[in-house]
């Protein structure tokens, strides 16, 4: 009976330390395995994770390129700079981490980045490294690859070529039964885990949840769009279970089977709105307060009033509108939250960006919010409640 005893535990301890290796592999931050039950409660993502999908500039470029216009820019040139620019993504996702560990009471962070390289992967990790170490170490970052399907090289080709990543999530991760998916280009002006209070609405066979895209109501000619006036996939709540349900065991699969990534160039977005039109047993619809884009201020669409009582919780810079005058106050919010001191009291913050806020109104710029009822208390409920 002692040697029966002894083997067991001995194989238990060679399971438990297999088990380690394993998670030491996918985890960069810590190999740390053990998340006391109370901790785990506080920390949403320990079991559905945030995910981000990550690819590295064109030309793998690292340099602190210039992210301002410059006297040989033209609009179109200073996009494209933009638009493949490392410099852009690197002060995206600092902005982005930077918010999402001030505004959170959460102790942990499990984010899964989908990458093209492990290089990539490793930059990503490297941005934070500038981060006070109580604040870097609530960061748990894993890689995983990107998936996509094989014969089909235009989904990569005619677009960005990580846009498509978001729409493989049950291909790419099954051992996952949950995920939120967020871009890089958002700020969060409130606590992030309120994100998987909507996993509690999301009954069957609801598999998604996404918020409004207005340009789609203005489009000309117009495209198929999803829910009211079309949904965004800035940020997608997705149980990736009743995903694996559909054609195909996915989302993204389910999207090609149908042949609605058709006519080229449609992105993924469009394709998502096609797939999703006659499917809104499938989807979610939430109110702009979950992913806030300037077309969300169009006057053809009508406002979202718990975007000003309960605050705008992620603000997303959509085509580059951290950086270009789309909206001054988008502009304005990013620029002082990319600066964000952690030791920073939120009053002093707060009083600061409402300083700024009324000035803007003084000028009486004309922007696509300029006009929006309350706009500024939505954008700064979050720091009031801190």
């Amino acid at each position: 009976m002692k040697f029966f005893f002894r083997c067991l535990v001995v194989a238990l301890v060679f399971a438990f330390a297999g088990y380690l290796a394993r998670l030491s592999r996918m985890t960069n931050i810590s190999n740390e395995v053990f998340v006391p039950p109370a901790i785990k409660e506080l920390s949403p993502s320990v079991k559905s994770p945030l995910v981000i999908s990550v690819c590295e500039s064109p030309n793998g470029d690292d340099t602190d390129d210039s992210l301002g216009f410059t006297d040989e820019d033209t609009d179109a040139t200073y996009s494209n700079r933009l638009r493949g620019s490392w410099a852009r993504q690197r002060s995206q996702m600092t902005a982005m981490f930077k918010t999402l560990l001030y505004f959170s009471k959460a102790p942990i962070w499990r984010i899964i980045v989908l990458t093209d390289t492990m290089a990539t992967f490793k930059k990503v990790v490297k941005m934070t490294s500038a981060f006070p170490r109580h604040q870097k170490e609530r960061l748990r970052f894993e890689r995983r690859e990107q998936w996509f399907p094989h014969g089909y090289p235009e989904i990569t080709t005619n677009w960005r070529p990580c846009a498509w990543a978001k729409q493989f999530l049950a291909e790419a991760l099954p051992e996952e039964d949950a995920v939120v998916f967020i871009d890089t280009d958002l700020i969060f002006l409130g606590p992030a885990e309120e994100l998987w209070q909507v996993f509690e609405l999301m009954t069957p066979p609801r598999a998604v949840a996404l918020a409004p895209e207005s340009k789609y109501i203005e489009e000309s000619p117009p495209r198929d769009y999803a829910g009211t006036v079309g949904i965004n996939t800035g940020i997608m709540i997705a149980n990736l279970t009743r995903l694996r349900q559909l054609p195909g065991g996915g989302l993204g699969t389910a999207i090609i089977a149908e042949g609605a990534f058709l006519p080229l160039p449609r992105h993924d977005q469009d394709a998502l709105n096609h797939f999703l039109k006659p499917k809104p047993h499938l989807m979610l619809e939430l109110s702009s307060r979950w992913n806030f884009l300037p077309s969300s201020c169009m006057t053809r669409v009508q406002l979202c009033p718990d975007c000003v009582s309960a605050g705008i919780l992620a603000l997303h810079g959509a085509d580059m509108t951290f950086f270009r005058y789309v909206d001054v106050k988008f502009k304005m919010m990013y620029a002082n939250l990319l600066e964000l001191n952690f030791d920073e009291a939120p009053s002093a913050l707060l009083a600061r960006i409402q300083a700024q806020l009324n000035l803007l109104d003084s000028g009486r710029l004309i922007f696509p919010c300029s006009n929006y009822t309350g706009f500024n208390q939505a954008l700064t409920y979050g720091l009031a409640r801190l």
